[in-house]
């Protein structure tokens, strides 16, 4: 069976390969409007992760040719033309067809994987004897990484916004082994880029405290986003176009636009008087004109910085509007609920945009995500209004999937046409991100799943990218906040993204065995499936709103948990084996760094386990100094877990800028639990948010009760 993933569309298989090459040499003409010579660069790109195979003149000869799949193209001639291509491979030479860049790029990592995958099951360096006929099934597949994601607000950085210049363009070529063709770079908080005129809201020389293991303590610095030091962004765009990638850039409609509402709190919406909301911090008062230049100035930035398009994110707190008495008069003195004052004024500010970054960009995408509000159930006819109030221009980036019947989707698709969706709730990395660094992918991952809230899994994106195919929309989006451990997410993306209808299962292993060989992919995905994450907020005295994983643990969990701790130091010993076996191999030493965050996890989760124990003896016990000595045991495996912790992460300690103090460690907020349970008369009453982006999400929380 020929393995390579995404799932091709047609593949001939000719039972059989080539001979082992030592090199491969490529004869080129011109594609479209690609130069042979740039066909040659962009081939020579896409497979320098061989750099021995592109050293030599002499060798397996790889021939590409404009040309086409004529009837083997099937019903979507348009995309075929656009992104496909045929890739024959012959006992001699390979001949690659295809007629416009983005196919020659498609074609091209079809043939990387397809070496890759002959290497990792041992065959050497050669080609399956094959003829692929392929084609992606929907226009759009894009990722929504993070740049940065509520830096100043709710955290500083993690995983990917810690990254440079190497890292990103490594991960571009990740994203093409996948043929994602669109990166929404979240771009939350801080500005990761210089935005002229208003240095006070770029995450230039921030104050933090990152733990020094060598010492011991934590030690303060300034620390600035790595593409503020280095400013490789513009240079990472041209490459992605190079290579037949949009860049698209995911910010808030009115939220987390850069440090403003940070370093002018005064510009914030005003709260009820007397209300008890803590995101007061987010967005900022749209009847102040210096407000509203301020973020239009910098739409127009994003434009000039060359990013192609817009997923601008209304925030989904509904429950209060700015009660200035501008915004009052403006948007509410008809009598408007807050949620309908604020869409008003965040769909008028959406057309402002949309006019001043045209005028720099006549051909850039202005996309929405939007209406995620109560009741989950849209009306229809609420659903064709809201449709015909935007401009006929503007995508959504969200249409429902959780929460709802299938059938929801179809009334969206029905209501804005199915050239307008451009993705779904497929959330699951993301949702992972909000973890505290702790590790989740499947089901099998969390105890109770079927009692979980949150139903986010990469089970749930998947359905979602299946029908999304089948409705035949514009595209998809799935979530990538975090790289290492995780990739699976994106892997999955790509591949049903581009049409598969593969069994799940089946697709896990099969991608698995395709990069790892037979062996080692067959063990990390047990790996994978089998840890079981339990998220420290889970525990009965942990009071604190997180809705994003509220299932709370009771005695009747303690077999789960038993069996966990039992099944403990073994599947520890695999990931440390797993990780020595990939740091020895050339190819798979790169994935170290995946191996080093599943081990930091998997101990992390035994410290965890200890946890919960102790707190159910807590709330079992009814003698005063039983109880005690129950919360002495939860502060001290409390403290294992942040000891683990702090081995490999950087953002660690609470952020309170805004003045709402915000860690996505529980860590923190859990000591000041306990210490209130101790000294009800001493109360600290700042609670620490286990994540600044919980608090838009309450009214899932209230939803449920």
């Amino acid at each position: 069976m020929i393995a390579t993933f995404p799932e091709p569309k047609t593949v001939h298989d000719r039972d059989g390969a080539t001979d082992p090459f030592a090199s491969l040499v490529f004869d080129a003409e011109d594609i479209g409007e690609v130069s042979a010579d740039e066909v040659v660069r962009i081939a020579e790109f896409r497979l320098s992760a061989y750099p021995e195979l592109l050293d030599g003149t002499d060798g397996y000869r790889v021939d590409i040719r404009q040309g086409d799949a004529g009837e083997d193209a099937g019903e979507k001639q348009t995309l075929f033309r656009e992104q496909g291509y045929v890739l024959d491979i012959a006992p001699g030479a390979a001949t690659l067809y295809a007629q416009e860049r983005a196919g020659l790029v498609n074609g091209l990592s079809t043939l990387k994987s397809l070496i890759a995958a002959e290497e990792a099951a041992g065959n050497g360096t050669r080609l399956p004897l094959a003829r692929i006929v392929d084609h992606p099934s929907i226009p759009v597949r894009a990722v929504a990484p993070t740049f940065s994601w509520y830096a100043g607000y709710g955290r500083m950085g993690f995983d990917m916004q810690l990254w440079g210049r190497e890292e990103w363009i490594y991960y571009l070529q990740h994203c093409l082994d996948n043929k994602i063709n669109q990166l929404n770079m979240v771009l939350y908080g801080y500005w990761p880029f210089e935005v002229p005129g208003y240095p006070e809201t770029v995450y230039r020389d921030i104050p933090m405290q990152v733990w020094n293991q060598e010492t011991g303590r934590f030690l303060d610095i300034s620390f600035s986003h790595p593409n503020v030091a280095d400013d490789f962004l513009g240079d990472f765009i041209d490459l992605a176009h190079t290579m037949g990638v949009a860049v698209f850039a995911y910010v808030g409609l009115n939220s987390y636009n850069g440090g403003w509402t940070i370093a002018h709190p005064d510009k914030r919406m005003v709260p009820p008087a007397g209300s008890d909301f803590l995101n007061d911090f987010d967005s900022a008062c749209l009847s102040d004109e210096e407000t509203t230049e301020y973020i239009l100035e910098c739409m127009r930035h994003i434009a000039r910085l060359g990013f192609d398009g817009y997923t601008l994110e209304e925030s989904e707190e509904g429950f209060w509007f700015c009660e200035c008495d501008r915004c009052l008069a403006r948007w509410r003195s008809d009598g408007a609920t807050p949620g309908e004052a604020k869409h008003r004024a965040n769909i008028e500010l959406l057309h402002q945009i949309r006019t001043a970054v045209r005028e720099i960009n006549p051909d850039v995408v202005i996309g929405i995500r939007a209406f995620r509000q109560p009741p989950l159930v849209k009306d229809e006819t609420w659903l064709r209004e809201t449709a015909a109030s935007l401009p006929s221009d503007v995508v959504l980036f969200w249409a429902p999937a959780l929460y709802v019947p299938e059938t929801e989707f179809g009334k969206w698709v029905d209501a804005f046409g199915k050239d307008r969706i451009w993705g779904r709730d497929s959330e699951s990395n993301s949702i992972t991100s909000t973890m505290g660094r702790l590790y989740r992918t499947f089901e099998s991952n969390l105890i109770r799943y079927p009692d979980e809230a949150n139903t986010q899994t990469i089970e749930r994106d998947i359905e979602q990218h299946i029908g999304s195919v089948a409705a035949d929309v514009h595209g998809i989006n799935g979530y990538v906040f975090e790289w290492h451990g995780i990739f699976l997410h994106q892997w999955a993306h790509g591949n049903y993204g581009w049409g598969s209808t593969l069994e799940q299962d089946r697709f896990f292993a099969g991608s698995m065995e395709a990069t790892f060989g037979a062996d080692l992919g067959a063990r990390l995905l047990s790996v994978m499936r089998d840890m079981v994450t339990i998220h420290e907020s889970q525990i009965p005295l942990y009071t604190t709103p997180f809705p994003f994983q509220a299932n709370t643990m009771t005695d009747d969990d303690i077999p789960a948990i038993e069996d966990a701790i039992a099944r403990h130091e073994p599947l520890l010993a695999e990931i440390r084996e797993l990780r020595s076996k990939m740091a020895a191999h050339p190819r798979h030493v790169r994935w170290v760094k995946h191996l080093d965050r599943l081990e930091n996890a998997q101990r992390r989760n035994r410290a965890i386990y200890d946890l919960v124990l102790a707190a159910l003896d807590y709330e079992r016990a009814t003698d005063p100094i039983e109880r005690d000595s129950h919360l002495d045991a939860v502060l001290a495996h409390n403290e294992r877990d942040f000891d683990i912790a702090k081995e490999m992460f950087f953002d660690l300690n609470p952020v309170d800028f805004t003045g709402v103090k915000s860690c996505m460690m529980p860590y923190h907020e859990l000591k000041r639990l306990v210490y209130n349970l101790r000294h009800p008369e001493h109360r600290d009453d700042a609670i620490i948010c286990s994540g600044i982006e919980a608090l838009g999400w309450l009214w899932l929380a209230e939803d449920k009760s």
